[in-house]
């Protein structure tokens, strides 16, 4: 068997693992848990600055899907461009594809990252429906991947301050700024075992530097900044090998807490 295009299809895979994005969208939401999807989407979409087909509900958990990270380089570097480098094509649904993807700015050509590896196993792939697609996944993570190394803080900066600033404004509510902000920019075609194994789970000292540079920013002395945050969010931070997303779920409790203050 031959690895296959990605042809849309419902099968009892698509319903367990319902992603939802431009179909809560189109279709008319019929009970309050789609209406709460829809709503999640339109406000992820908006803190992120993409169209709402930018964004995939997995487990009503959004996060930013090609398109969307593709909107966001484009805003960035408009005349951005993709280049890509088969390193293993895979021949059969049995094999593991490897791809890599360059950014460059179009007019001059001129590198904007190195080449980023993107790779996808089939034992490895969690949904049914993507069984065969080895060399689409390769490549779509690749390019993700490498529209995050150059432009991914850039985006994270610009969630969290609009995180704020729609909290402020009573456009979004604690537990939305929580969940968007923990999860939105992990790309949705990452969200596999591979990409759990290949994505580092634990925040190291540089991400707990930036919670505390974040926290000196509001006011917080050298040296107290912990004490500081957990003032404003109301409870202790566990610092003991905390996850990336934990961490990010701080920043956003901590921004949403000075902005309402």
């Amino acid at each position: 068997m031959t690895t296959k295009k990605i042809v849309k299809k419902t099968t009892t895979d698509d319903k367990k693992a319902i992603w939802l994005g431009a179909q809560r969208l189109m279709n008319k939401p019929q009970t309050s848990q789609e209406i709460r999807e829809r709503n999640l989407i339109l406000v992820t979409a908006k803190v992120l600055g993409v169209s709402p087909f930018g964004v995939n509900i997995l487990g009503n958990i959004p996060y930013i899907n090609k398109l969307g990270l593709t909107q966001k380089a484009k805003e960035y570097k408009p005349n951005i461009q993709f280049k890509y480098n088969w390193i293993k094509y895979a021949n059969d649904d049995t094999e593991k594809a490897i791809c890599a993807c360059k950014l460059v700015e179009g007019d001059v050509d001129k590198d904007i990252t190195d080449w980023i590896i993107g790779e996808c196993s089939p034992s490895t792939q969690k949904m049914g429906t993507l069984k065969g697609y080895q060399n689409h996944m390769a490549q779509t993570r690749a390019r993700n991947r490498a529209i995050l190394e150059a432009f991914g803080v850039k985006i994270h900066e610009e969630m969290l301050a609009n995180i704020a600033k729609l909290y402020e404004q009573k456009q979004i509510t604690d537990q939305e700024a929580q969940v968007i902000g923990s999860a939105a920019i992990v790309s949705a075609e990452e969200i596999q075992d591979e990409a759990d194994k290949q994505k580092p789970l634990f925040s190291d000292d540089k991400d707990i530097s930036e919670l505390f540079a974040l926290a000196r920013q509001y006011g917080a002395k050298v040296g107290q900044e912990k004490q500081f945050i957990e003032a404003k969010i109301g409870h202790n931070l566990d610092l003991n090998h905390p996850t990336k997303k934990y961490i990010s779920m701080m920043k956003a409790q901590f921004l949403a807490a000075v902005v309402k203050k």
